[in-house]
């Protein structure tokens, strides 16, 4: 039997294995999909249905490993999850599965993303490769993949619980963790503690502690990937029924001071600000915008209360990032910024509209397209088990420039932290509260939190 019969085998075999058992759910699986909204007005089911068409769309534009790299095939993972898929060869190749062909240390642009050195686990960093230590099992976590999907490199057999394990290895203080952070705080105990590679000991809670420490502006993405990483945490915690106390608390209570911030410098047409949290802007550049809307907006439909998720503030950036990708589905966007807006519609689609991007996103990511080999057990467990590259068109400018009221110099943003309502210099960026926190820690805190 060829590959190309058996990479088929394998998928009719797993689809018919899979629709006759049911799957185990992954650890933090979202609502049933077949739960309906209700309330709906006219206004909300016109956007669900330019939402889903908008997701539909592009996931129908995969991308393939001759002429994409591993970089820009995370980012559609980033907005497909388990249901991305890559092209083999170039644009008319089978398509297979992107977290699988990952996984199992395939090329794509000539290069492989998860590795063996000196018989350990690996992913490369570094240009084309993952950006940031942890973003792939961060991208992996947000698919919800489970800790018992295979790694296969060559002869060596791993699962994920190897990369958490390797993960925990490589914390290290003044270090970047923001992507370490949002991976630990889904697959780990969020009072799970280790030791590094260094001999620091470390846990969920010291990593949240790390990344207040550590600046918004400047950080990775304007500092959206630090606040989600926060705002992760402090939702696992949620649901895994412990106290939003200590950091958590703390975390807490930043990223809601991020959340009224955020809207604070918003745009009249629903926008956030081209200039992330440095102050209001409103660029024409709809690169920058896609950008900048599609992080802010990712983090913010992740971290609000689901009672917050009819704000019209919210509804309307929705709107705005949704038509902007609809209004040309021809536009050939920069690949990472893509993905992170698609996202941000994706998380809005299934907390809202209950509804996941696909039937089947809340169970284990299917090994389909994969080899054919049965992973042997893996050599390390996990100590606590767990309950832009761009192509080649550039960018429109709007047809309407942004109104008046959408200018830095006309409007006053209310900062976080009891800061003047006047500019912000990235000094005089909110910390969050060290002291007199509240006796009853964990009031105030939403116990309405949807798990996605």
């Amino acid at each position: 039997m060829n590959n190309r019969n058996l990479w088929q085998f394998v998928t009719v075999a797993v689809w018919l294995a899979w629709a006759g058992t049911a799957a185990a759910p992954v650890q933090g699986s979202g609502p049933s999909a077949d739960r309906s909204p209700v309330g709906l007005t006219n206004e909300m089911s016109r956007l669900r249905s330019k939402i889903r068409k908008t997701l539909s769309h592009y996931h129908a534009q995969p991308l393939n490993t001759r002429d994409h790299n591993c970089w820009e095939l995370m980012h559609s993972i980033v907005a497909y999850g388990i249901e991305s898929r890559v092209l083999r060869g170039g644009p008319g190749g089978e398509p297979a599965n992107s977290i699988g062909w990952l996984c199992y240390g395939k090329s794509i642009g000539g290069q492989t993303l998860v590795r063996v050195e000196h018989g350990q686990l690996v992913v490369a960093k570094g240009p084309r490769v993952q950006g940031h230590h942890g973003q792939f099992l961060a991208i992996v976590a947000q698919s919800k993949v489970r800790t018992d999907y295979p790694i296969e490199i060559g002869q060596h057999h791993f699962t994920l619980a190897d990369l958490i394990d390797s993960e925990k290895l490589g914390c290290e203080a003044g270090t970047e963790l923001t992507f370490k952070l949002i991976a630990l705080a889904h697959y780990l105990d969020s009072d799970a503690t280790w030791t590094s590679a260094t001999g620091e000991e470390w846990s969920v809670s010291r990593l949240v502690e790390e990344e207040i420490k550590s600046p918004i502006n400047g950080a990775a993405c304007g500092g959206t990937h630090r606040l989600m990483g926060l705002s992760y945490a402090v939702r696992e915690r949620t649901k895994q029924g412990r106290p939003i106390d200590g950091q958590f608390l703390r975390a807490d209570q930043y990223t809601r001071d991020y959340q009224r911030y955020a809207y604070s410098l918003q745009n009249s047409d629903g926008s956030f600000s081209t200039d992330w949290f440095k102050g209001r802007a409103a660029k024409p550049d709809l690169e920058r915008r896609l950008q900048t809307t599609g992080h802010i907006l990712e983090w913010m439909v992740y971290a609000v209360p689901e009672e917050s998720l009819d704000d019209p503030r919210l509804v309307k950036s929705v709107a705005y990032l949704t038509g902007l990708l609809a209004s040309d589905p021809e536009h050939e966007w920069s690949i990472g910024p893509l993905g992170h807006g698609l996202h941000a519609l994706a998380i809005y689609n299934e907390r809202r509209f209950n509804k996941p991007l696909a039937d089947g996103a809340d169970h284990l990511a299917r090994r389909a397209n994969a080899p054919n080999r049965t992973p042997k057990p893996s050599a390390q467990k996990s100590s606590k088990k767990p309950k832009d590259a761009k192509r080649t068109k550039a960018s429109k400018a709007l047809k309407k420039a942004p109104s008046k009221d959408g200018s830095p110099s006309n409007v006053k943003s209310e900062s976080p932290a009891g800061l003047p309502d006047s500019e912000i210099s990235p000094s005089q960026l909110p910390k969050a509260p060290t002291k007199n926190l509240p006796r009853n820690q964990g009031e105030g805190i939403s116990a309405a939190i949807v798990p996605l």
